[in-house]
């Protein structure tokens, strides 16, 4: 009996840390296969036609997981930023007072790019249509 309880305490403990080790995430994802993670950090937006740079600095959203908040800085101001990547299809709503949305960013994860470029159209807050790409810098050795 005892050797029956002692088993099954170690075949738990041993399937609660096979559940609980974090994913690892592949170092190419596919389109289909990014998320959150790869969406953290800078990123610079060409958007043609509009001034120039626009940066964005994305970090996990502290309510939402899988989510992130960030800031985008253009000529002319900051605002927030939220949204989220889902299935290689990028949502994200900026809003310039934090109250009421001043754009809309719906986007699609280039594929092949591995996770580091995103491509799609931006709404400013009276639905002006305007083309962008995003992407990650390069990486630094």
């Amino acid at each position: 009996m005892t050797k029956t309880l002692i088993l099954s305490a170690f075949c738990a403990a041993l399937a609660s840390a096979c559940t609980s080790a974090p994913a690892t995430r592949p170092a190419c994802p596919t389109a289909m296969q990014m998320e959150q993670p790869e969406l953290l950090g800078l990123w610079q937006a060409e958007l043609p036609g509009l001034p120039g740079p626009v940066t964005l600095q994305l970090a996990p959203h502290p309510e939402w997981n899988g989510t992130v908040k960030g800031q985008i800085q253009r000529p002319g101001g900051t605002a927030i930023v939220v949204g989220d990547v889902d299935k290689g299809k990028l949502t994200m709503e900026e809003s310039a007072d934090g109250k009421k949305v001043s754009g809309s960013w719906l986007g699609e994860v280039v594929d092949g790019s591995c996770g580091r470029e995103i491509r799609g159209e931006w709404l400013d807050a009276n639905d002006n249509s305007h083309a962008f790409v995003m992407r990650k810098p390069s990486k630094t050795p």
